[in-house]
């Protein structure tokens, strides 16, 4: 099941990045780099705690790395993906601004997956709030339509034509009433299926906080924001609680699409 949702989560990913005129990935360029299965891998290890990262995908907004922590400490090691972050650099090796205020280092810092979770889930409510909500405005059109269909069929002042009209437009209404309904519940069925979808990617595929215990290692996703003015970028992971901070060098590539 979690590969079927890998692939359809690669799929969407595709799809929307395929939008752009460019594709971007990071390419390992510091640290033990070397090929497993057809990718490029880079390792970096300090203090007992060992640091795998790969490129994985792009989507819409992020860069994505597979990334593995391993604890060959002899203490539990928290892996919050809180610590990871990464600065861009341009061609000339400079730092680059932010784009909200230049008068900051460009600084961007993983995705928190619990928040994504929370989101999605409250997404989810709000989801079936509205389709309540609409439900309500359907039953009260309902009983408007009925209440008038009752009155115009008591009345004799009117000729048959302008009472076959009316019935007609009663029909008209009746069937958009039912129509809308169907609608708004295939609606919400969409949005709350791609909600779940995604809140069950950040729940299995995503790299979450976890104390990992001595020889014990943890492997998910790390979604950093992207900037496409990078040339390259210094990926830094810290761990507060053991002073560890490991940094890897990628460059990103601008890949001209189709």
């Amino acid at each position: 099941m979690k590969h079927l949702r890998l692939v359809l989560f690669l799929v969407a990913a595709s799809l929307m990045s395929g939008c752009s005129t460019y594709f971007y990935q990071w390419k390992p360029a510091s640290g033990d780099i070397a090929w497993i299965e057809g990718r490029e891998v880079t390792r970096a290890e300090q203090n007992g705690v060992v640091l795998v990262a790969s490129y994985e995908f792009e989507d819409a907004h992020n860069i994505v790395l597979d990334v593995e922590v391993k604890n060959r400490t002899q203490a539990s090691l928290l892996v919050d993906p809180n610590d990871f972050h990464y600065i861009p650099f341009d061609t000339k090796n400079d730092t680059l601004r932010s784009a909200i205020n230049a008068s900051y280092t460009a600084f961007y810092r993983a995705l928190n997956p619990e928040e994504k979770i929370q989101q999605a889930t409250l997404d989810i409510q709000r989801e079936k709030r509205r389709l309540a909500a609409a439900s309500i405005l359907n039953g009260v059109l309902l009983v408007a339509t009925v209440a008038s269909d009752i009155n115009s069929s008591n009345r004799r002042d009117k000729s048959w034509t302008q009472r076959a009209n009316l019935q007609y437009a009663h029909a008209q209404a009746y069937n958009f009433i039912i129509q809308k309904q169907i609608a708004d519940v295939n609606l919400q069925r969409i949005r709350t299926e791609r909600l779940q979808h995604e809140r069950a990617n950040w729940q299995e595929m995503s790299l979450r906080k976890t104390t990992l215990p001595p020889n014990e290692s943890i492997r998910g996703l790390v979604f950093l924001p992207k900037d496409e003015r990078a040339s390259s970028a210094w990926l830094t992971y810290t761990s507060p609680s053991d002073s560890t901070q490991m940094q890897l060098k990628f460059l990103q590539e601008k890949i001209k699409g189709n």
